[in-house]
């Protein structure tokens, strides 16, 4: 009766006949192929169940589910007809067959072909050295055959792995991964070369990691110096603090952010030198009235004309009146009326009320 319903398409009639059969499995794959919209489907995984596989493969060509139809090759083990059907009908997953087909020749011994599909369904980067890890001879004939950044690394770590340092260097190199050449020759005492490759490359992360060899030696001059490679700004701002570097903590704050510039202002502040720089740091941070307080307290007539030159209308009226006040007192008139009339507030006309 229930290869009947395959016949009939009665999946009504199958359900109960699957009931009384006791056929849980199938009773669950038949509940889930209800999800599909053609009928046919529906009908093709109840075929399938029921051992009755040239129905649910012309069931599902007939509705055109060339996906459900490469599935059902894969799972009976006809990898040909799946292919086909893949590469003529169902290419959206062209590349997740070839990989499962690749899957199924290693599982069968069959490495060479294997090879063939990971590189088909390009995922041999990683698949491929996966599958030879235990054969080292092919494995290093492929890495050299394939010219690839992403298996260079990987070989320069296998390698790096068995102490084979020099080897590994050549792959870091020809994989271009300077954080693990700046690493490498790190470990090896060679700091003089890693440097070299930090600067020539510029490449952050490298600079990054030499920066904190050179702080974990306690050649500040170099750390601060690959810091700022690394465009690690508050790093390198903090040895500056740390170690007295004032000149280069006003550079260095002036390329960072506003937390860093706001940092190193307080540093100067608290310091009680280069006042000029901490007006400067907090004028730039953003911290208009904590930069004129200080240009006030200090008497920076210089530093007051340039913050004055960004106040306008919006500014705070008691930092205008306060600045022009100032100007007053120095006999810079014009500027002390600019202000004024900046701080001047002109009433809105309500057009509905006149």
């Amino acid at each position: 009766m229930a290869r009947m319903c395959v016949k009939t398409r009665r999946l009504d009639v199958a359900r109960v006949c699957l009931g009384n059969m006791g056929n849980a499995r199938a009773a669950k794959a038949l509940k889930e192929a209800e999800a599909e919209p053609e009928p046919e489907a529906q009908v093709a995984m109840l075929a399938i169940q029921l051992g009755m596989l040239e129905d649910a493969e012309k069931l599902y060509k007939s509705c055109h589910r060339y996906d459900l139809l490469n599935s059902f090759y894969q799972a009976s083990g006809k990898w040909q007809q799946a292919l086909e059907t893949a590469e003529n009908h169902d290419r959206i997953h062209l590349r997740t067959t070839y990989y499962n087909y690749a899957k199924y020749l290693e599982s069968a011994g069959d490495k060479t072909l294997a090879l063939a599909y990971y590189e088909n369904s390009d995922t041999h980067r990683v698949e491929v050295p996966r599958m030879l890890q235990d054969d080292t001879s092919s494995l290093e004939i492929y890495v050299n055959k394939m010219k690839d950044k992403n298996i260079y690394k990987w070989w320069a770590q296998y390698l790096e792995s068995q102490s084979n340092m020099d080897s590994a260097l050549r792959f870091y190199e020809l994989a271009q991964d300077y954080l693990s050449l700046v690493r490498v020759h790190c470990y090896m005492g060679n700091i003089q070369k890693a440097s070299e490759i930090a600067n020539d490359t510029g490449d952050r992360a490298a600079s990054y990691h030499l920066a904190r060899h050179y702080e974990g030696h306690d050649d500040i001059k170099q750390a601060v110096h690959f810091y700022t490679r690394a465009q690690a700004y508050n790093n390198a701002i903090r040895l500056c603090k740390e170690n007295g570097l004032d000149d280069q903590l006003m550079n260095l704050a002036l390329l960072s952010n506003p937390e860093d510039m706001m940092e190193a202002a307080c540093y100067y502040e608290e310091k009680g030198t280069h006042m000029d720089r901490a007006v400067a740091l907090y004028h730039k941070a953003g911290y208009v009235s904590k930069a004129l307080e200080l240009s006030f307290a200090t008497q920076q007539f210089s530093a007051l004309q340039l913050i004055a030159e960004d106040l306008n209308e919006n500014s705070d009226p008691a930092i205008l009146a306060r600045c022009s006040d100032f100007f007053i007192t120095h006999s810079q008139y014009q500027k002390a009326v600019e202000l004024l009339v900046a701080a001047k507030k002109v009433p809105v006309c309500d057009t509905h009320h006149p």
